[in-house]
């Protein structure tokens, strides 16, 4: 998945795009997958599998993807490939047209 995630940074710099990582290793884990640039995103530690935000947000495997608008409104969770894009692109158009 990381690969995918790195393109898609790359792809929508600039535009109204982000993504937010949580993850469930242990914190040193988290820094160095930071460190070595396999992600460049703000990323946040869980810290165990069923720590408070895989919890409050239903998270029962990983990764879980959650597709959120300019809104703060999830508009898709779990979609991958082909169809995630898709859907990521369609509401990066939409919050551009949002800030015009």
């Amino acid at each position: 998945m990381l690969p995918h995630e790195r393109s898609l940074v790359k792809k929508l710099e600039g535009r109204p795009f982000a993504i937010v990582g949580v993850n469930s290793d242990k914190p040193e884990r988290l820094k160095e997958l930071v460190a070595d640039g396999t992600t460049t995103w703000r990323n946040f530690t869980n810290e165990q599998e069923f720590g408070k935000i895989s919890t409050a947000w239903g998270v029962r495997g990983w990764p879980t993807l959650y597709l959120i608008d300019h809104n703060g409104v999830i508009k898709h969770k779990g979609l991958r490939g082909d169809a995630m894009e898709k859907a990521i692109m369609e509401m990066v158009v939409e919050a551009e047209k949002a800030q015009k």
